[in-house]
């Protein structure tokens, strides 16, 4: 009971942050095939912070750098997916009140084009760009740069078009590529019958705001995703309020909400947690301590007008500090050079007060903290101030 009795608010508020950082980090790292990666950076650094407790500061050293040398090998190998990342992350962030969408002649021609080809069983993709750019998403591709209509997007995706193998890039009401390769999903929950095509829409519209648009080519049927939202567009008066207006989103139900709140992923959340106990625990359980007597001067703050003190109250208290040594112990701390005992006086009458002296009286540096304050109590007289 005396370690959890120790604990302060700041130690549970760090597990939790690390926690999270570590869970957002495997995430990432399963989507993108770099999960091996990962738990070898938090198990260098783990290893790091347990050599420097036995004080084998070059092995930490070692530990530590090799564990920067395997984040930047992981940034090196995989750039495409940090980048895709951040943009998704921008994506997610930013505030999109006013999406732009289609105008209805764009919407009527692209909608004529997908349900003449999905009648025809003839596949196509086909993406209508909205605010954030898909330069950097996208690969390969041939300019067409033509104005938008039904008959050159099917001609573009006919069997003997020699850009039909691709995506289309919709751009204001303009055709601005053909034959553009999207990137695949990462995702583990594709629906069986959803093959490359599909794949490669879900890839786009998890990183962009764009809506993708794909015709398949074996069941004839027409499929929007925007986002993680998939909706199978069945007719022209379905497709055409779906692509001029961003659209209401799903309702989603209370005991759905909290199911997916509390056990989506939930051996990536285990394994977080795990992973960030024990590096919390080296850091903060088996860091190591360092011992300081010091004598701190008393200050007495907010006298009640009319008062004066009357009596002389202890000018110094001697305090026995402790500090984590993995901190860079903080008993160096500048602040500390300026530590007081701050003894508050408001509130009180006329009259002798015992007052009991606490860590709350000390502003310590994080990492520091008062295991012992001699004398524990202050005696204080006050008294009506003379008036001349």
């Amino acid at each position: 009971m005396s370690f959890f009795s120790e604990l302060r608010w700041q130690d549970i508020a760090d597990f939790l942050v690390l926690s999270l950082a570590l869970y957002v980090l495997l995430l990432w790292a399963r989507q993108t095939r770099a999960l091996r990666f990962a738990v070898i950076i938090v198990g260098l650094h783990a290893c790091a912070l347990w050599a420097m407790h036995f004080d084998l500061k070059i092995t930490g050293w070692v530990l530590e750098g090799a564990s920067l040398a395997v984040i930047g090998l992981l940034i090196l190998l995989f750039q495409e997916e940090v980048r895709h990342s951040v943009v998704r992350f921008d994506t997610a962030v930013r505030l999109r009140f006013s999406k732009p969408s289609a105008s209805n002649k764009a919407c009527s021609a692209i909608g004529q084009a997908v349900f003449a080809m999905a009648r025809g069983h003839i596949g196509a993709l086909i993406v209508v760009t909205r605010k954030d750019p898909t330069t950097d998403l996208v690969s390969g591709g041939v300019k067409v740069d033509a104005a938008l209509s039904h008959e050159l997007l099917e001609a573009i995706f006919q069997k003997n078009s020699p850009i039909h193998d691709g995506a289309v890039i919709i751009n204001q009401d303009r055709i601005g590529f053909a034959g553009v390769i999207l990137p695949l999903s990462q995702t583990d929950d594709v629906p069986s019958e959803y093959g490359t095509r599909h794949r490669a829409a879900m890839g786009l519209a998890e990183r962009c705001d764009a809506q993708v648009l794909v015709v398949s080519e074996e069941r004839g049927k027409v499929v929007l995703m925007e986002g993680r939202q998939t909706s199978p567009m069945p007719d022209m008066m379905a497709l055409q309020p779906a692509l001029s207006s961003p659209g209401p989103s799903p309702r989603i139900s209370l005991r759905s909400k909290l199911s997916g709140l509390l056990f989506k992923n939930l051996r990536y959340r285990l394994a977080a947690v795990g992973l960030a106990g024990v590096i919390w625990a080296l850091s903060f359980v088996s860091g190591g301590m360092i011992v300081k007597n010091v004598v701190v001067p008393t200050e007495f703050a907010n006298l009640p007008s009319g008062l004066r003190i009357a009596n002389q109250p202890a000018a110094s208290v001697k305090v026995q500090l402790r500090g984590n040594a993995w901190m860079a112990n903080p008993l160096t701390d500048p602040v500390m050079s300026r530590l007081t005992v701050r003894i508050d006086l408001s509130g009180l009458e006329q009259g002798t007060h015992t007052i009991r002296l606490t860590e709350t009286d000390l502003k310590l540096p994080p990492g520091a903290r008062a295991e012992h304050i001699t004398p524990e109590t202050v005696s204080v007289r006050l008294a009506r101030r003379d008036v001349p």
